[in-house]
């Protein structure tokens, strides 16, 4: 009995050592994938946008609408803006049909770091005038 005992225990260590490696390995990848919002969005750079939905992305990790928008020389441009997750709109009311392909909106939020045309929302109004707010104690800013 004491040799089974023995074996059995030795089992169950490297059971509990190989499950420790695999969850370790999953947590930090979790955390590598996830972003900063300092690092991809200004906050001291809020901009208010406005165009045409061109597609509509209600899904995680962020909700995203592509924005059909006219820059200073008369130019069209596709802006990628964000919203926050599709858990914590849906609880404020916010649906996927809300925003359609189509829609004309106004977004204001903070713009990327980059020359690229990205863009955090945090409040957009729809063509019939209400204001939907995508916001959270993280990304909110003071007016």
């Amino acid at each position: 009995m004491g040799q089974l005992s023995a074996k059995l225990r030795r089992a169950n260590l490297a059971f509990v050592a190989i499950g420790s490696l695999a969850g370790g390995s999953w947590f930090a990848t979790e955390a590598l994938a996830h972003h900063s919002y300092a690092a991809e969005f200004d906050r001291n750079a809020p901009m208010t946008i406005e165009g045409v939905v061109t597609e509509v992305w209600f899904k995680s990790p962020h909700v995203r609408y592509y924005i059909k928008v006219a820059d200073e020389d008369g130019n069209e441009v596709i802006w990628d803006t964000r919203g926050l997750t599709p858990v914590k709109l849906v609880r404020s009311g916010w649906l996927k049909d809300t925003i359609k392909v189509g829609d004309r909106v106004k977004l204001f939020g903070h713009i990327g770091h980059t020359n690229k045309h990205i863009m955090s929302i945090l409040d957009v109004t729809l063509p019939d005038g209400r204001v939907l707010t995508s916001r959270s104690v993280a990304y909110d800013i003071k007016e």
